[in-house]
């Protein structure tokens, strides 16, 4: 019995076994480490999002239900900066893989 882990994965046109399958740019007019990366970035990118999306709702409803005790309040913003240090690591990171494909010429993500 096959599963079909293409869809689940979130791959779009590409077929599982040209993704997982090593063929660097230029051998054989294949991408397939890039077509592997881009995918593997995209699914971090949103599973990121997503927990960045419920820390900062999760933050900012402790600091108003917690209005009045102040060591909660102080654990609660807490949680908003380490959602703010995640999105800036995140939005950085980004950044850096898109430097690095300028300088390099290739498109290593393709968002």
């Amino acid at each position: 019995m096959a599963v079909n882990i293409g869809e689940w994965l979130n791959l779009g046109q590409q077929k599982i076994k040209d993704v997982a399958e090593y063929n660097p740019v230029g051998v054989n007019g294949g991408s397939g480490l890039f077509s592997l990366l881009t995918v593997v970035f995209k699914n971090i990118y949103t599973l990121v999002a997503i927990i960045l999306l419920i820390m900062i709702f999760i933050g900012g409803l402790g600091m108003i239900i917690n209005a009045g005790d102040a060591e909660k309040q102080k654990q609660s913003s807490k949680t908003l900066g380490s959602a703010a240090a995640g999105f800036l690591i995140m939005f950085s990171a980004y950044w850096i893989i898109k430097i690095i494909e300028i300088i390099t010429g290739t498109i290593i993500i393709s968002l």
